[in-house]
């Protein structure tokens, strides 16, 4: 395998880990709402689709994360035989 083909996995790496932590972050801001909105009561039904929504997104992340790993992976071999 070529050093392109191991720029273009290590720059895929770097576009999933981007995806996953800008996930996180509106996760977290998801699940301020949610407290938020708790403390104020009388929002279940607001509440419950932002519960639904960070179900979602923790799915998605998981979803990368698996991807990141498959990527990490796919370096990892191709960094060994670029070394052979």
């Amino acid at each position: 395998m070529n050093n392109q083909e191991l720029e273009d996995l290590i720059a895929d790496f770097f576009e999933v880990k981007q995806a996953i932590l800008q996930l996180n972050f509106i996760l977290s801001l998801i699940q301020a709402e949610i407290v938020r909105l708790s403390a104020e009561e009388n929002n279940q039904e607001e509440i419950d689709e932002l519960v639904q929504a960070s179900f979602i997104i923790t799915q998605l992340i998981l979803q990368l994360t698996s991807i990141l790993l498959l990527i990490q992976a796919e370096i990892a071999r191709l960094s060994t035989e670029n070394a052979a």
